[in-house]
């Protein structure tokens, strides 16, 4: 069997399989993930919530790109729009929005002179395999691309470090598809081949 696309592994599989919390409660998981002070830690979380902020408030260029699940490989039905938004030519947010029969996603990838900074993740899964809609909102804070800290809802998914690394590697590899084939192959064949 193939591997699914990371973002869909993440975000479906354990959301159709897991017995859902309480929704809308969020875990201040405040651990510190790599050994920075939290001093260091604090600035750079300032840092990162400023540089969201700016890029909300800013008129950017935008290109979007509609995609479907690559027939050539075993993915689900699914599909959604990966939408650039670019200050000048350097790209600063990625929005991925989509969905499939389970359920829907909403992600949005922020960087900072080239670099991934934050994750933020608003999905919802439910559906046939489990029909009680698990809702979760989490947000990965990142620094010279290593995840600094994590703040994830008691509903839905939680992931490990290793899942959050693999999740920014397909962040980057997004990042670089420019086209909607690409964008495709990476979603749901978590291959650009």
């Amino acid at each position: 069997m193939k591997i699914l696309p990371v973002l869909v592994l993440v975000a479906v599989i354990p959301g159709c399989t897991s017995t859902p919390k309480q929704p809308g409660t969020v875990t201040t998981d405040t651990s510190i993930i790599v050994s920075t002070p939290v001093s260091d830690t604090t600035s750079i979380i300032k840092h990162i919530k400023e540089v969201y902020a700016n890029i909300n408030k800013e008129q950017l260029t935008q290109k979007s790109f509609e995609w479907e699940a690559d027939t050539t490989c075993e993915a689900p039905p699914m599909g959604g729009t990966l939408t650039y938004f670019y200050r000048g030519n350097e790209l600063v947010k990625m929005l991925n929005a989509g969905g499939e029969d389970h359920g829907s996603w909403k992600e949005e990838y922020y960087f900072d002179k080239h670099q991934l900074v934050f994750i933020y993740q608003n999905n919802t899964y439910g559906g046939a395999a489990n029909p009680d809609e698990t809702s979760y909102q989490n947000r990965y804070y990142f620094s010279n691309n290593q995840l600094i800290k994590k703040i994830e809802s008691d509903s839905g998914v939680q992931l490990d470090a290793n899942a959050i690394g693999d999740l920014s590697k397909t962040i980057y590899r997004l990042k670089e598809a420019g086209n909607s084939a690409a964008i495709s192959r990476i979603l749901s064949c978590n291959t650009e081949e």
